[in-house]
């Protein structure tokens, strides 16, 4: 196993051995339970569980019924599903007495009622019992229970708190249960809880003090959408797990509404989530308070909520944090971590860098002039309000001063901008193309809309050695649509769609920029820059130490159109970046890139991607009549000199069964290169799950690594994962002459 690869998804449940239970005498000893009722009794916590063969219904000391679990308490919750598997046999298949996900309905009273009948088998035999609450339906394999977290919270936890139990564990180590271990054949489960709870105590910083200023609402950003449950330890061989569905095409890191923030006078919320990928923006609350004004609460380093005992992450694990809302920040406090019963320490403090946004008034809310500043190098011009970065829109786009190479102006962001979803003219265009420093110093642009626009993003076109940093864009929605060739002449008229820059030419550089949101195209879009190359000799391009969680998607019935998690097309280095989301390309759609060539002028010392990670659902759009479809976990297409090193895919990568193709419409899947010629790869892993259906006509190379190879490519150091390439082989189609031994890729179990 790798041991990188479960630290990211995998979070295996320490379950103790049931104390009550006690193994009966066999059938030679007087006792049959063959035939009998299946009974249980539930409580929450393992410990001394005992009691009438079915449970007692308690009230807390109020009086009231108890409806969530809480410490050993009984769980009073209405449904809970149970497996019983005795296994197969050389004569009977299944065995007789195998009963998958039965419902058990709680009366409100004191009885649990099964919906079908239960019956134990001989008390020697070996069985596996299984118990989740509450019940799912659909749920037949013990193997895959899966549990989607409900992302609105905010009127009670109950239906969030997926519990689970197994009997038979003994220092993390599978051991044999009987029908017999159970007294008198009843089923004593002793929940544990699945997810983890977080409760967030907020403080009014004193600024607030005399205002009748409450919390609104709350959101926690750092959960999964969906995991699953493994009781048959098919994952290890060794315990249960809980882990996250990542391959699940609906898997995400979601957001979820807390619990209990609205109520008057309270200043606390609880969540209940299973700790995701890490996000992009390393956002983690977002708190609204009753005068209508957003506060963002973001990790100044990689706080991870989990556990880790024994070898193994734990669940079951609530959190406390103390977080203060002032009108300029939010204040991250001390964080305890314990069990849902005791609590303990977690780390120390950790800051936060929200702050109040300026609100764009729309497209007639442009100011006369920067906050500051005469824009050189060491006196850049200072924007400090969203009217201000439309100034600079405004001037770049009608000046040429903005456009000069030999005397470039700079800026400098000093404040967090909302732009509210208003449509934002992209700074920077075909005809004025911006040639500048922005340095946003670490603030966010939040709501950003580019919409159907020629070059769409933040800047549209910028190039000779523009440099766009320290920028982080949240929430964005960015599209663009190819224009008539007659009315734009001699320009080309392809679209074009990034976050940050639709367009960088002549060399670029775009550095730490963490972006989100939606990014679409009739041509080409990336979530970071739709387009970059290298054709100038004086300026060094670069994408480095970017993220991005985005939904990128670019589909066209007419031409080539490319899609990426970073860029559409590259030509210049990409260092140190990740991208999480969904991509979607017509023809070459990859992770990070869609097409990846060397660049310009100075051939094959551009064009590389060095220190990359991808989680992403990955796909193509796949439309007929098109000359050739390359989806890749990294890259659609790579050619002409490229290196790839150090890069890490998970996630899926697919493309559809049944399509209607031309015959010479070839299809190239692979996990890490949809097609490659002359490409070198060093230290590359695929981690992801790769499938491919059979077009109905048309052709279809879909490797576990590699979809097409062509000449020339040498990949040492590199590895694939066995059990989520269905069986494919290294690589799919290879170029007739070619020789492939220069492929050293590691098949890991």
């Amino acid at each position: 196993m790798n041991m990188k690869y479960s630290n990211l998804y995998i979070i295996p449940v320490l379950v103790a051995a049931i104390a009550s239970c006690t193994k009966a005498e066999g059938p030679e000893g007087g006792v049959s339970l063959e035939g009998r009722a299946v009974s249980i009794s539930v409580s929450v916590d393992a410990a001394g569980v005992s009691g009438a063969g079915t449970m007692a219904f308690k009230s807390n000391a109020a009086g009231s019924p108890v409806t969530r679990a809480e410490g050993s308490i009984p769980y009073a919750g209405s449904t809970l599903g149970l497996f019983l598997d005795y296994g197969k046999d050389s004569s009977e298949d299944p065995a007789p007495y195998t009963q998958s996900n039965i419902l058990w309905n709680n009366d409100g009273s004191n009885n649990w009622t099964a919906a079908a009948p239960m019956l134990w088998g001989k008390a020697s035999d070996n069985v596996g019992v299984y118990a989740y609450a509450p019940y799912l339906e659909g749920q037949t394999d013990a193997s895959g229970v899966e549990f989607t977290i409900p992302t609105d919270q905010s009127e009670g936890l109950g239906a969030a708190d997926l519990l689970w139990w197994y009997p038979g564990i003994e220092n993390n180590k599978r051991t044999e249960v009987t029908a017999g271990s159970f007294t008198d054949g009843k089923i004593d489960i002793a929940f544990r809880h699945a997810l983890i709870k977080l409760t967030v105590n907020f403080e009014l910083a004193s600024q607030f003090k005399g205002q009748n200023i409450s919390i609104k609402e709350a959101w926690f950003h750092r959960s999964g959408n969906k995991v699953k449950i493994d009781f048959g330890g098919s994952y290890n061989g060794n315990v249960p797990s809980v882990m996250g569905d990542f391959n699940n095409p609906d898997y995400t890191v979601c957001s979820i509404k807390m619990h209990d923030c609205s109520a008057e006078g309270k200043l606390s919320c609880e969540v209940l989530f299973f700790p995701g990928p890490s996000r992009s923006d390393n956002k983690l609350l977002t708190v609204t308070l009753s005068d209508g004004r957003d506060y963002i609460l973001t990790l100044d380093k990689n706080l991870e909520l989990q556990t880790y005992e024994s070898g193994f992450y734990v669940t079951g694990i609530a959190y406390e944090m103390n977080v203060k809302v002032g009108k300029d920040k939010l204040e991250g406090g001390t964080v305890t971590v314990a069990p849902w019963t005791d609590k303990g320490s977690l780390g120390d403090n950790f800051g936060t860098d929200a702050t109040e946004y300026s609100e764009w008034g729309g497209p007639e809310d442009i100011a006369t002039r920067y906050a500051g500043g005469d824009g050189s190098q060491n006196n850049p011009y200072l924007i400090e309000t969203a009217a201000q970065l439309a100034f600079l829109a405004q001037e770049a786009n009608s000046k040429e001063e903005y456009t000069w190479p030999e005397s470039p102006k700079y800026f400098k962001l000093t404040a967090n901008i909302n732009l509210k979803g208003y449509e934002w003219t992209p700074i920077g265009t075909v005809y004025k193309r911006f040639v500048g420093s922005f340095d946003g110093d670490g603030h966010v642009i939040v709501n950003l809309n580019v919409k159907d626009a020629w070059y769409a993003g933040l800047f549209g076109w910028i190039q000779n050695g523009a440099t766009v940093k320290n920028l982080v864009i949240r929430n964005a929605s960015v599209s663009s649509v190819s224009q008539d060739s007659e009315s734009v002449s001699p320009h080309n008229p392809q679209a074009y769609s990034g976050i940050v820059a639709a367009y960088c030419s002549a060399g670029c550089t775009i550095s730490n920029c963490k972006v989100d949101g939606t990014v679409t195209s009739d041509y080409c879009a990336g979530g970071v820059v739709g387009y970059t190359d290298n054709s100038s000799k004086d300026y060094d391009g670069s994408i480095k130490s970017c993220t991005a969680d985005v939904v990128c998607s670019v589909a066209n019935s007419a031409k080539d159109a490319y899609c990426g998690g970073i860029a559409g097309i590259l030509s210049v280095k990409l260092d140190a970046c990740t991208v999480r989301g969904k991509v979607d390309g017509t023809v070459s759609a990859g992770g990070l890139v869609g097409w990846l060539s060397s660049g310009g002028v100075i051939g094959s010392d551009y064009g590389h991607v060095n220190y990359v990670y991808a989680d992403v659902s990955l796909s193509s759009v796949c439309i007929p009549n098109m000359a050739y479809y390359d989806v890749g976990g990294l890259v659609g297409s790579a050619s002409y000199g490229t290196k790839i090193s150090s890069c890490y895919m998970y996630g899926r990568v697919w493309c559809a069964e049944g399509l209607e193709l031309t015959d010479v419409a070839p299809i190239y899947v692979g996990g890490v290169i949809g097609y490659t010629d002359g490409v070198e790869l060093l230290a590359c892993h695929s981690f992801a799950s790769v499938t491919a259906g059979k077009p109905a006509n048309g052709k279809l190379g879909a490797g576990a690594f590699i979809g097409y190879l062509g000449a020339g490519v040498k990949a040492s150091r590199c590895s694939y994962r066995i059990d989520g390439a269905a069986g494919l082989p290294v690589y799919g189609y290879k170029k007739d002459g070619t020789d492939d031994s220069g492929i050293d890729v590691e098949v890991r179990e």
